[in-house]
């Protein structure tokens, strides 16, 4: 394990509804796949700190269906928090929510209706489709802290403003094996971690 600070464009953990508070390291690096076309949408998070609790965000994330395609992709939030689901097509679509084999939810998304918002309490991966169209899906993580990146296509990842500490860091992928590794973050240095899946 070496430092660097490494750039990319990514989705940092600040969209889980936490403001940056610059008080505490970053963890960056870059995830290989195997078996897919890139290694975009992998989230690479910190699962729990224990004895940790994190309030859940006021402002609802957002899922949005665009020319029939779920935008974004892979959407982390963190447990407690709400996500807006709104259709931006001229076409009916609706939202068919899954964890595990248990169904969540299933609602019609009609043209110009308001959008349906949704909070999630169990920790863990929520399966998004439109049983209209069937090609269309995406997936929530629902996450036990607001430390999290999704990949970009290069499979670059930055993760900032982490406390001090050693932790567990995940990845997960819709279509590869969970891959977990230990890192631990000094002060306000910079840690890069690259990883494989597979």
């Amino acid at each position: 394990m070496h430092r660097r600070v490494t750039s990319g464009g990514v989705l940092s953990w600040a969209i889980l509804g936490f403001s940056v508070c610059a008080y505490g390291g970053t963890i960056t690096g870059k995830v290989t796949a195997s078996g897919v076309k890139d290694a975009r949408d992998a989230v690479v998070y910190i699962d729990r700190m224990e004895g940790v609790e994190f309030p859940a965000p006021a402002t609802p994330a957002e899922l949005r269906q665009v020319n029939k395609e779920f935008i974004p992709h892979v959407l982390p939030i963190l447990k407690g928090g709400s996500v807006s689901f709104s259709n931006s097509d001229g076409i009916l679509h609706n939202v068919h929510l899954y964890q595990g084999r248990r169904s969540l939810f299933n609602l019609a998304t009609p043209t110009g209706a308001k959008p349906i918002t949704k909070r999630f309490q169990v920790p863990g991966e929520v399966a998004v489709l439109c049983d209209i169209h069937p090609e269309m899906s995406a997936y929530i993580l629902v996450l036990e802290t607001p430390y999290a990146a999704v990949t970009a296509e290069d499979g670059h990842y930055t993760i900032a403003d982490v406390p001090p500490g050693t932790y567990t860091l995940n990845i997960w992928h819709e279509k590869l094996k969970p891959v977990a590794t230990a890192v631990t973050v000094e002060g306000k240095d910079t840690v890069e971690v690259n990883l494989k899946m597979r």
